[in-house]
């Protein structure tokens, strides 16, 4: 089956039908890629499980398509701004093992896609719905693996800004997890006055209170992560594991019984 592109009819058509059969629309993504079904959508963009054609093996690839939800030019314009840019980014940072590579960033019909690697696997948020909460043994392994991955992203003057548990996949065939979607991502300028403020983005739940005043720093990818880890501790919404009146993180009260030691805590 082969999935239409075109956002006002997305129809699926039988193998080997080079245009739709509903919108008339060229199926065969710059004569390459085949969509074959919708993974999933956001404010900005939807996302395709598809075929490379080029490719002997025909390997599954993502393809990410942008379309605007929003209103207002400029926060389109400023849309597609940070989706050429996760682009870059994914060239820039997409040789790590552990960061899906980039395949191809083009426009058809006015409309820009982006290709990248297929991650097969399960996001943490997905294990934690179906396995129930981490102990501390897993959350240490989870940050050992994935703190030399942010330390790459760093190192390159990144910030991922959208760190949380949908945005981390473990890699079924070797059981690595993957750091995926840099839709939100930054390149930070090797010097920068303090007082510029930059665009505020993220996942308000997981976003580092500098971050959500559109200061976001290296520091708040690992505010990001250790607030992930308190998610998946006590599969709570983190914004109940803080109390607002005293000011201060109260997930030890959330544990129920899932033992956290002081030094991890």
């Amino acid at each position: 089956m082969s999935q239409c592109l075109n956002p006002e009819c997305l129809t699926i058509n039988p193998d080997n039908f080079q245009f739709c059969q509903k919108c008339g629309d060229k199926l065969l993504l710059v004569e390459r890629y085949w969509a074959k079904s919708i993974l999933g959508q956001g404010g900005f963009g939807r996302t395709f499980l598809a075929v490379d054609e080029f490719k002997p093996s025909k390997p599954f690839c993502v393809i990410k398509q942008f379309l605007p939800q929003a209103q207002g030019t400029e926060t389109v314009a400023k849309a597609a701004e940070l989706f050429a840019q996760e682009a870059e980014r994914l060239e820039l940072l997409g040789k790590h093992p552990q960061i899906p590579e980039l395949y191809a960033y083009f426009s058809v019909d006015s409309r820009q896609y982006l290709v990248q690697e297929f991650i097969k696997g399960e996001t943490l948020q997905q294990e934690l719905d179906s396995r129930g909460v981490f102990n501390e043994s897993q959350i240490r392994e989870l940050l050992i693996d994935l703190l030399s991955v942010l330390q790459f992203v760093h190192s390159h003057n990144v910030i991922h800004r959208d760190i949380k548990p949908e945005n981390i996949i473990r890699r079924e065939a070797d059981k690595k997890l993957v750091l995926v979607d840099f839709g939100a991502a930054k390149v930070l300028p090797k010097t920068q006055r303090r007082t510029v403020t930059g665009t505020v983005i993220g996942s308000a739940e997981y976003c580092a209170p500098e971050q959500s005043m559109g200061k976001a720093k290296s520091g708040s990818d690992l505010y990001s992560l250790g607030v992930t880890c308190l998610h998946l501790l006590t599969q709570m919404n983190p914004f109940d594991l803080y109390d607002v009146m005293e000011m201060e993180w109260v997930w030890r009260d959330c544990l129920n019984g899932n033992f956290v030691s002081d030094e991890l805590g």
